[in-house]
């Protein structure tokens, strides 16, 4: 999924191009802190990013295999728990959002 509204590290430096083949397969496994406003949030932990090992926090739909980057990390002491703050804060706009629909 494209990252180009995404906070890098490395702000200014293109991002890597999305994997292609067998390569895909082996993409870091996602990790899913809740859902809401038929959307999902989770975290990756990502360790072949351009920018070295980072954490993303990542939003996709609910019934959808795909996500997007909302926020990236360096996997730095404690990163974890930041990344984890961060997707609580998406998730719970998400579901304020759901209870005004």
């Amino acid at each position: 999924m494209p990252d180009d509204n995404v906070i890098r590290p490395a702000f200014g430096t293109p991002r890597r191009p999305e994997p292609a083949g067998p390569e895909a397969a082996d993409q870091p496994s996602l990790r899913v802190l809740g859902t809401g406003a038929g959307h999902r949030v989770g975290l990756i932990r990502d360790p072949s990013a351009q920018e070295g090992e980072v954490f993303r926090i990542v939003v996709g739909l609910e019934d959808e295999p795909e996500v997007e980057t909302v926020a990236l990390l360096p996997a730095t002491a404690g990163a974890e728990e930041e990344a984890e703050r961060i997707g609580f804060a998406v998730l719970r706009a998400l579901e304020v959002v759901e209870g005004a629909i």
